[in-house]
């Protein structure tokens, strides 16, 4: 028993060592008449696991939370997918551009569109923070 619990210590810090992780939100703009507050940058927050040119990571969504991922194409572009954890209808994607503003600090600009939607896409534009 102790060998399992060795061998799996051993590759949960193996695995720990090779990744980055990250922290992400969405900034949502305050509706006519409505002043900017921290909600507006803290609704849409999430953690993200990145190994090599994905990533995989959970992000709030309101009051619920979704499953997200991400293939970076490059360093700067990425395809994006995110999904609702209580049924498959709400899957969104997307792709999105990231650029560095300081040490591990990215602004990034996207476009997301649901698919089960006619409605057309939207822009959004998040905050990442690479650790």
């Amino acid at each position: 028993m102790r060998k399992y619990i060795l061998t799996v210590g051993i590759a949960l810090l193996s695995l720990g060592a090779s990744a980055q992780y990250m922290v992400t939100t969405t900034v949502n703009q305050p509706a006519e008449g409505e002043s900017w507050s921290t909600a507006h940058f803290t609704d849409n927050m999430g953690i993200g696991y990145m190994y090599k040119s994905i990533v995989a990571g959970v992000v709030k969504n309101g009051e619920d939370y979704d499953i997200f991922g991400r293939y970076c194409i490059n360093d700067n572009v990425y395809v994006a997918g995110q999904m609702a954890t209580d049924s498959t209808h709400n899957l969104s994607i997307g792709i999105g551009y990231s650029v560095s503003l300081w040490k591990g600090l990215y602004v990034e600009p996207y476009y997301i569109k649901e698919l089960d939607s006619d409605e057309e896409g939207s822009f959004k534009l998040g905050l990442t923070y690479k650790l």
